[in-house]
């Protein structure tokens, strides 16, 4: 019996340390960058280097792995909130980059630049556009205010 519980304990050590990379030298955690990994609500933290957003400005964008689609809240661009959705998707071929597109590629529009995704942990995740790595977006894991409405509460 002893046998069978160490043999459960390693495997699920495995799955776990599946999804994750070996720590650095500061002990931080960081994520393979995958849709599973980035699932879920993230907050705009600051933008183009470290410039925090202003008093009552927001951004957050929700990523659901399954289907690789996203919907972002903000008020960015007015003061009233925008809701913008579509589908992403992650490429690595030597660094992850993401991308994507507005309204599920209805012809709207693909997002601005693509990003190199760097230090994702389980709370945060650094964006560098990849044709202007001035362009610094981080995020950290949030949750959606009760006050922004949802789809399935419209």
């Amino acid at each position: 019996m002893k046998k069978i519980v160490n043999l459960a304990v390693a495997i699920i050590a495995m799955v776990v340390m599946a999804g994750c990379t070996e720590p650095n030298e500061s002990g931080i955690q960081f994520l393979d960058v995958t849709p599973n990994n980035i699932k879920g609500v993230w907050r705009m933290e600051s933008y183009d280097n470290g410039v925090k957003l202003a008093e009552g400005s927001y951004y957050y964008i929700v990523f659901d792995r399954a289907d690789r689609t996203f919907v972002s809240y903000d008020n960015l661009e007015s003061m009233e909130l925008h809701r913008r959705s579509g589908r992403y998707d992650i490429v690595t071929d030597g660094a992850a980059v993401i991308f994507g597109d507005y309204d599920f590629g209805l012809g709207v529009s693909d997002w601005e630049h693509r990003y190199y995704v760097r230090n994702l942990t389980a709370n945060s995740m650094v964006w560098v556009a990849t044709d202007d790595e001035s362009i610094v977006t981080v995020y950290v894991r949030d949750e959606l205010p009760e006050w922004i409405p949802t789809e399935e509460e419209k």
